[in-house]
């Protein structure tokens, strides 16, 4: 099946679990060896930045549904391998497992800390406030690391709805992956917890510390997923940091035009790149975005509010999106075909794409006119140039525990 959508920035994770059903007989530390060995597996992709194809302008938005997938299956997928290794066939049990010298396909020799049913308190991070205390917790460290390379904290190994939710955190340039070998210490932060205005399950990807290189462009960015309208539609949100130097050094080639932007844009170096999509899950992924850039704590409609009428493609919205990928931008909410999701008339369980993108780059606690019902900006949705300039120099609670 051809990709639907692509996104500058995206990552991709998956694991394969070995089958453990015919494997009873095998040790823990064999069983746990196999069932991380090539497992987890994460890639990143690339787009040009203000080409002159119109396409290339919407690079943050190809494939991010399947990448946005994948990093959902990571959590879900390491509960499910330790169930399938038998650590929740005694409901209530508790035990502390520490399993020295285990070899990871692709990662090395390792130490992997698992406790069930033995609560670690205290938990804080970027996508909710105050503390969390998790029934459960697994880990992945280096022989000899003194950094973790993942932690993931959860409550239920059924749900992660419904209760304090899944938290995970991982360090790409630890999985042996060539494609990571210049990522530096990006860090990436993972919450998944249940929407209690929709009922539904969101997810947020924050990170931190990119090396801003042509392996990882921005600096610091966060994604924000909800499932909606039950279950028919993902609602995408996302800003990422960028900055005019690096970008130049990335695509040189492009100096001049980047030159030019920043100065039409203010002089400031740092620019944000602000998205927000609803996409259909059914075939034909039938998808709708709104999106700009931006160097100032406000958005507009164009960018860096800029006259359409006098900088060629300052508008970027409205973009519309199939499984074939970009179909064509720049159109006006009443171009948007209908079979597509509506620009601007949302439902009593989703938001239209214009309630997502206003939505999108506020400050916690923000109240965004005509949205009364979904109640001010919540911290797993905080997505304000104040936000990611607050990671320069601190981590901002996005660190291992």
């Amino acid at each position: 099946m051809k990709k639907a959508l692509l996104i500058i920035l995206f990552l991709t994770v998956s694991l394969r679990v070995t089958d453990f059903h015919h494997q009873t007989r095998k040790s823990k530390e064999t069983l746990l060896s196999e069932m991380f060995a090539e497992a987890i597996h994460l890639g990143i992709g690339t787009e040009k930045l203000w080409s002159a194809t119109s396409a290339d302008n919407w690079g943050f938005v190809r494939q991010s549904a399947t990448w946005a997938r994948g990093n959902s299956g990571i959590i879900d997928n390491l509960i499910l391998a330790l169930k399938n290794a038998g650590y929740f066939n005694n409901p209530g049990e508790t035990r502390t497992d520490v399993l020295t010298d285990v070899n990871l396909s692709g990662f090395g020799s390792a130490t992997l800390t698992i406790k069930i049913n033995t609560p670690t308190a205290n938990i804080a991070s970027t996508a909710y406030t105050g503390n969390k205390t998790f029934n459960h917790f697994f880990e992945i460290k280096k022989t000899g690391a003194s950094t973790p390379s993942l932690q993931l904290f959860f409550d239920d190994p059924n749900t992660t709805l419904g209760n304090d939710g899944a938290l995970i955190y991982y360090r790409l340039v630890d999985f042996g992956n060539p494609q990571f070998a210049n990522v530096g210490d990006v860090i990436t932060e993972s919450y998944t917890g249940n929407e209690s205005i929709y009922g539904t399950k969101f997810q947020t990807y924050t990170w931190r510390n990119g090396p801003e290189n042509s392996s990882w462009i921005s600096k610091h960015g966060r994604v924000v997923l909800t499932e909606v309208d039950s279950g028919r539609q993902l609602c995408f949100r996302s800003v990422v940091r960028l900055s005019f130097t690096k970008l130049k050094e990335i695509n040189p080639s492009n100096a001049t035009g980047l030159d030019q932007l920043k100065a039409a844009c203010g002089g400031s170096d740092n620019i944000y790149y602000v998205l927000a999509y609803m996409q259909k899950f059914d075939l034909p992924f039938q998808t709708t975005a709104k999106a700009t850039f931006t160097t100032l704590a406000t958005k507009a409609e164009t960018i860096c509010n800029l006259s359409a009428s006098s900088f060629a493609g300052a508008k970027l919205s409205y973009g519309i999106f199939n499984i074939n990928g970009y179909v064509t931008d720049q159109l006006n909410a009443d171009q948007v075909p209908a079979d597509y999701p509506s620009p601007t008339v949302g439902g009593s369980d989703f938001m239209s794409v214009d309630e997502a993108f206003n939505r999108t780059y506020v400050a916690l606690g923000a109240s965004i006119a005509g949205q009364a019902t979904l109640g001010t900006v919540k911290q797993y949705e905080e997505t304000s140039k104040a936000y990611f300039d607050a990671f320069d120099g601190s981590a901002q609670n996005l660190s291992f525990k």
